[in-house]
């Protein structure tokens, strides 16, 4: 297990995906800057924990899904990509250990995404000298930040494995965007308890485009996500398993 997480980590040395990923963070956020500063020139003012809480809400958007459903597509699908599919699937460790390094691999990115999301809405803010920054809103929005990023991360399990039934990236990122905009839709007509790429928004408590009250998630909307995971790993798993290592 050790040493296939120290191979996709020196993959990923190697790789500018991880860079390409903290630039698009990095400049998504500009949509929310340029609403503020159009406000600030019709004489209005935000608050710094509506600023912040705007780029959770970003991340909790169409946005956000598709973005780790890149990262997850780019780490299960660039083996197909890179030609190195036939040697991953050879090599003497079991199968799930390779999985597994991926999943843990993933799990870091996005959580890293989130963070580096965080301090640059912080960046922006400071910027545009908005007032109001407190420990409790920072600490408030590290909280619904990182339940968005856990919700999108247990779908990713899906996407993974149409990266691998698809054998590169188009499969999943089809099917990242096209679930994102049913889950916006849903959002808006009230279903943020019950569809998985839908409870992001509701934890943010509205949808950023438009802004729209969302019923806030129950102890079953957290299992049917986490099921969804569980479901969705075991899966890849099973296919990993049966995958034909001449393909």
């Amino acid at each position: 297990m050790l040493r296939a997480l120290k191979a996709e980590v020196l993959k990923l040395k190697r790789s500018r995906m991880p860079l390409w990923t903290g630039l698009i963070v990095v400049v998504a956020p500009l949509i929310i800057v340029s609403g503020v500063r159009s406000m600030n020139a019709g004489g209005m003012r935000t608050s710094w924990t509506t600023f912040m809480r705007s780029g959770t809400q970003l991340l909790a958007s169409w946005y956000g899904v598709v973005l780790f459903g890149l990262v997850a597509a780019y780490l299960f699908g660039r083996e197909y990509g890179e030609g190195t599919a036939t040697e991953m699937l050879t090599l003497p460790l079991r199968r799930e250990y390779l999985v597994a390094a991926k999943i843990a691999v993933l799990a870091a990115w996005v959580l890293g995404l989130t963070l580096l999301s965080m301090v640059v809405q912080a960046g922006y803010a400071a910027l545009l000298a908005v007032d109001g920054a407190s420990w409790a809103g920072a600490a408030r929005c590290l909280v619904d930040s990182l339940s968005v990023s856990a919700l999108v991360f247990a779908t990713l399990p899906v996407v993974a494995l149409l990266a691998m039934i698809g054998k590169g990236y188009l499969a999943p990122m089809a099917y990242s965007g096209v679930v994102a905009s049913v889950g916006l839709g849903l959002a808006e007509a009230g279903w943020t308890r019950w569809f998985p790429w839908s409870m992001p928004i509701a934890v943010t408590g509205v949808a950023l485009f438009p802004a729209a009250p969302m019923p806030s998630l129950v102890p079953a909307s957290w299992a049917i996500a986490f099921g969804l995971f569980a479901v969705g790993l075991a899966a890849l798993f099973w296919y990993v398993d049966r995958a034909d290592s001449a393909q």
